[in-house]
């Protein structure tokens, strides 16, 4: 099996590359590593560095659109001589149609990874009424979708299948809260709420942050440490809160340590809904106690760790809610089970069987027809 794996560098706020982040990295890389011909080819909407490396056994390019760059590999991808037997596309519905039109062009199957509502997205654009994102549904030979909520609203429940979100085992771990609070300089004597991630109105920050002044007003000894791309419309000047940057990838675990509890404050939203949040994998493997919000996301990924969290689940958009559930949990310290195949090696492991799995079916419909 021959993959080319086409997916977006820069989402969610973090460098696929360089901080070897989430799904579009590290599934061609564990691919690779057991021992599948895998290359990833990055689409680079930023900068204008064109890249080639290595990274044990998985060969990596990184193209930039605004000089064109992408335009040359394109050409030179649709005519190399070593041909994919799979192109999977993940990112975006452009790229999903570079993707669809290169796989056609070389006679590979065309597998779409959708990780978020695509057409949710600011650039998301319906050309003339076209729906490029149903069209790439429709299209694909294999779907693969990051939560329950996308699978059951777009796929076809018997054939495509749900590759969730995973963590780094050896970034992801339990690390003492002193020495977490030592490294990062953390000196107080007061309670720490930590959200770490993007701030986008309908993640309710907001809200966190209305929560933590309601519980400050009651003199409750409680800060809150936010990290990730600050939102222009929140005000972070304020007593208790404090603004930590968009932390390196690498630091994360640190940062979750050295919080008391982690906060998930979701609002809903089709795009929220339909999520699926890795935070509580990333709080849960690092043995931390969570708070969230009573938000499909939750109930549809992690059933179970939501019925264990009920007193600690506040209702969304409420800060009132919020600060309760809040000040709960900063006595009771619950800690929640691990959900399973939360780790990127037993994930990647997973998706490389659904899709033998396609092309072996699709090589006994040849023979059949033989």
């Amino acid at each position: 099996m021959n993959i080319l794996f086409i997916g977006k560098r820069f989402y969610t706020n973090r460098d696929a590359l360089t901080e070897k982040y989430g799904r579009i990295y590290q599934l061609p890389y564990h691919w690779a590593k057991t021992g599948v011909d895998t290359k990833l080819w990055l689409i680079d909407y930023h900068s204008t560095e064109f890249i080639a490396q290595q990274d044990d056994s998985l060969a990596i390019i990184s193209t930039p659109v605004k000089n064109g760059r992408v335009i040359k590999q394109y050409w030179q991808e649709s005519r190399s001589k070593k041909k994919p037997d799979i192109i999977i596309a993940s990112g975006d519905c452009y790229i999903g149609l570079l993707g669809y039109h290169l796989a056609k062009k070389l006679n590979a199957k065309f597998v779409f990874d959708v990780y978020d509502k695509y057409d949710e997205f600011g650039g998301y654009i319906k050309l003339l009424g076209f729906d490029l994102f149903a069209y790439l549904l429709k299209k694909s030979d294999l779907r693969m979708f990051a939560s329950q909520a996308l699978l059951k609203q777009l796929g076809i429940l018997e054939h495509d299948f749900i590759l969730t979100n995973g963590i780094d085992r050896k970034l992801f771990r339990k690390i003492d809260k002193s020495e977490a609070r030592d490294k990062l300089n953390i000196h107080t004597g007061n309670k720490i709420v930590g959200y770490f991630g993007s701030m986008e109105a309908d993640r309710g920050v907001a809200d966190l942050i209305q929560a933590i002044i309601i519980l400050r007003s009651q003199s409750i000894p409680v800060e809150l440490f936010l990290g990730g791309k600050s939102n222009p419309e929140l005000n972070l000047n304020l007593p208790g809160i404090h603004y930590l940057g968009n932390i390196a990838f690498s630091e994360i675990s640190y940062v979750l340590a050295a919080c008391d509890i982690l906060a998930i404050p979701y609002r809903r939203s089709p795009f929220m809904d339909a999520g699926a949040s890795n935070k509580i994998v990333e709080s849960i493997a690092c043995e931390r106690p969570i708070v969230a919000t009573k938000s499909p996301n939750l109930y549809a990924n992690f059933a179970k760790q939501a019925l264990e969290l009920e007193k600690y689940l506040a209702e969304p958009s409420n800060p009132r809610s919020l600060a309760m559930v809040i000040e709960r949990q900063l006595l009771d310290q619950k800690i929640v089970s691990q959900p399973n195949n939360i780790y990127w090696e037993d994930i990647s492991t997973n998706a490389k069987e659904h899709i033998e799995n396609m092309l072996k079916l699709d090589n006994i419909k040849i023979f059949n027809k033989g």
